[in-house]
Order: structure tokens, then C-alpha cells, then sequence
């Protein structure tokens, strides 16, 4: 299954509520790929304001992972790498309840997940002049 939609940064919230219903269940690990800048921390600040979640949504870059309200799981692999994110301890982190968010998902870790039974979901976003397409998808798109 596949969703593609193009956006400007002020309709986020309508890609975050279009995402969701895609998804379509209250537990989902979201892989995000995009280059620098292409708004993958934006996506998830919108994702955070989406469910009245007051907290503040930084990247977290160095820490590896930020937890927003009690489930939703933010992490940030450009750093470290899916050797360390798994060195961590934080693929088990995977198994709780909730929304886990991936910035810098790749295929390496998709392909752990399918290994390991893992269902999750490829949000790609690629930058445009003045907006963004975003793909949804059940499967790693190329």
C-alpha cells in the first residue's frame, strides 16, 4: 500500500492526520527518511501537537531518543547508526505501546524489523522548490 500526497509546510498538520488514517492503528514504528532540512522534526512536532501533546519536540540527535507524553517514541539515528541503536537497547523499546518515530530510518533497519516480525511504515519525504511529497507506505520504497 502506498500514499503520496505534496504539501507546503503550513498544511503538516493535514499530512500528519493524512498518515495516521493511512496507518489506521494506535501503535505504528514510522521509518522517516528525507535529506537535511526536508522536515522530518517538523513532521514530528506536528505529530506531538496532533494528539494535544504539550511537550516540547526537539531532534533528538545526541541523545538518541525523546518521549513525548507516555507514547510517543521519537529517535534520531543520523548520529549513531543502527549498530548503536541496537547496541542501546532501544530495538526492544520498539515492542512498547505506542507511536515510534525514526528520523534517518533506512533499509538496513527495515530489514532487521521484517526480520524480526516488526511491522512498520516508510515515510518519505523529498524536497520541492516551494513544498514537499511525502510518501506512506507499508514497505520500504526505493
Amino acid at each position: 500500500m502506498l500514499k503520496k500526497f505534496k504539501a507546503k509546510e503550513v498544511s503538516i498538520p493535514k499530512v500528519v492526520a493524512e498518515t495516521l488514517a493511512f496507518i489506521n492503528r494506535p501503535n505504528a514504528i514510522i521509518l522517516i527518511e528525507g535529506n537535511l532540512a526536508s522536515g522530518k522534526t517538523t513532521f514530528v512536532k506536528e505529530f506531538v501537537k496532533y494528539f494535544d501533546i504539550g511537550d516540547e519536540v526537539n531532534s533528538p540527535t545526541f541523545s538518541i531518543q525523546n518521549i513525548y507524553g507516555s507514547n510517543i517514541h521519537h529517535y534520531d539515528i543520523y548520529q549513531k547508526g543502527v549498530s548503536e541503536f541496537l547496541k542501546l537497547g532501544l530495538f526492544e523499546m520498539l515492542e512498547e505501546s505506542g507511536y515510534h518515530l525514526i528520523e534517518w530510518g533506512n533499509i538496513e533497519l527495515a530489514s532487521i524489523l521484517k526480520k524480526y516480525g516488526f511491522q512498520y511504515w516508510h515515510l518519505k519525504i523529498e524536497i520541492l522548490e516551494d513544498s514537499r511529497i511525502y510518501q506512506v507506505s507499508d514497505e520500504w520504497l526505493s
